[in-house]
């Protein structure tokens, strides 16, 4: 909306300008230099616009002497305007002829960070969005990520986009069932135009919609439709870098503080990870009560008997740090996770304490409660540009 209001008012000041200057030249060039007609005025008049000018001698009537240095003014600012502003589209004209590029479809949370992240990688990329040019201003300005608005479900914002010449379309906004009627969508049309390899990638939140998904959907040919979530690649990078099996010897017990998508995710994650030998108990803490989500999702990963769930509140609970404990501190409060944080690691030297974050918490307080008292800060978003870096097709075109 400012973008636009400062356009418009900038737009009217130059119309009136112009205005001005041919005024003051029809009236005061026939009175300064006797005999010449009204379009001869006028074509003198306009010559000042382009640093010219046919009359001699230089006039003496003052608004016609501040004319000859109005008009040249205004025709360099409009000038100034016009090429700043092909600056400002430029990413956007060349992405017209990007070829072997990323489609991010859905620039919201998710698709900034993916975009965002391919850009800084050195990948071309283009994002698609339904939003205005204002709502991105800032967020353009900072990465230089070329832009085309429209719904990513109409073929020709597509085409704008470059998707038959693109490496990988990547579907991420909000909405599963969204990205995933934009995914066959776009299948059906990449495949009746013979485009290929690609890969189509969709961002599915809801596990058991990807599951059906990838049995309904059967990609025979070049172009293939796959699907992520950013929260489990996220858990999967944690525990992998943070808690494997060599790392977490000898633990028996772990504590799960917050069962929403990413503590989900992370229980899943792990519980997959255990070997045969691994009898570790686990329980899981949130102020929602998600006693039966819990249970049924333990029963499915065979360790329903291990596994407890107690609805409470992470500023309220009283946690005790043992030898062989660990602990996830996993909700969406960052300031929640970083007391009980400080809380571990205030009673005895922590031992396996790790603490997700939205934002990287004070300098001063990371250094602190760093690794050496066993307390792990880990940022979500980091841990999602990792694991993008390990989808097939993204950074490197499809096999």
């Amino acid at each position: 909306m400012r973008r636009g209001y400062r356009t418009t008012i900038r737009l009217a000041l130059w119309v009136l300008s112009i205005v001005a200057v041919l005024v003051v030249g029809l009236v005061f060039f026939p009175r300064e230099y006797k005999g010449i007609t009204f379009w001869e005025a006028f074509y003198s008049t306009l010559r000042l616009f382009v640093f010219e000018r046919d009359l001699e001698p230089f006039p003496r009537a003052w608004p016609l002497i501040l004319i000859y240095f109005a008009a040249p003014a205004i025709a360099l600012s409009a000038l100034g305007t016009a090429i700043s502003y092909l600056f400002r589209l430029s990413p956007a004209i060349r992405a017209r002829w990007f070829s072997d590029h990323v489609i991010v479809c859905g620039v919201g949370r998710t698709g900034k960070l993916l975009a965002s992240t391919l850009h800084d990688k050195g990948v071309k990329v283009v994002g698609v969005d339904l939003c205005s040019e204002d709502e991105f201003e800032e967020w353009r300005a900072e990465h230089k990520v070329p832009m085309v608005y429209g719904n990513f479900h109409s073929r020709s914002i597509l085409e704008r986009a470059g998707a038959k010449r693109a490496r990988s379309i990547v579907f991420a906004c909000g909405d599963d069932l969204a990205n995933l009627e934009g995914a066959v969508g776009l299948y059906e049309w990449l495949e009746e135009e013979g485009a290929g390899p690609k890969i189509i990638w969709t961002h599915i939140s809801t596990e058991k919609l990807a599951e059906t998904a990838r049995g309904v959907v059967k990609c025979d040919g070049p172009v293939d439709i796959r699907f992520f979530d950013t929260y489990h690649i996220a858990a999967a990078k944690m525990i992998a870098k943070h808690f494997s099996r060599s790392i977490r010897e000898g633990v028996t017990e772990v504590t799960i503080l917050g069962f929403g998508k990413f503590g989900r995710d992370l229980f899943e994650v792990l519980a997959r990870d255990l070997g045969p030998e691994e009898m570790m108990i686990v329980k899981i803490a949130d102020r929602a009560d998600r006693s039966e989500e819990v249970r049924k999702l333990a029963g499915e990963l065979g360790i329903e008997e291990r596994t407890s769930f107690l609805q409470a509140d992470i500023h309220h609970m009283e946690l005790v740090d043992e030898v062989d404990h660990a602990f996830f501190l996993c909700t969406d409060d960052d300031l929640g996770n970083l007391t009980a944080a400080m809380m571990l690691a205030g009673k005895a030297d922590a031992t396996h304490v790790y603490v997700r974050m939205n934002h990287w918490p004070l300098a001063a307080v990371a250094d602190h409660l760093g690794e050496d008292r066993g307390v792990v800060f880990v940022n979500i978003n980091d841990l999602v540009c990792r694991g993008i870096k390990d989808l097939p097709g993204i950074f490197e075109p499809a096999g």
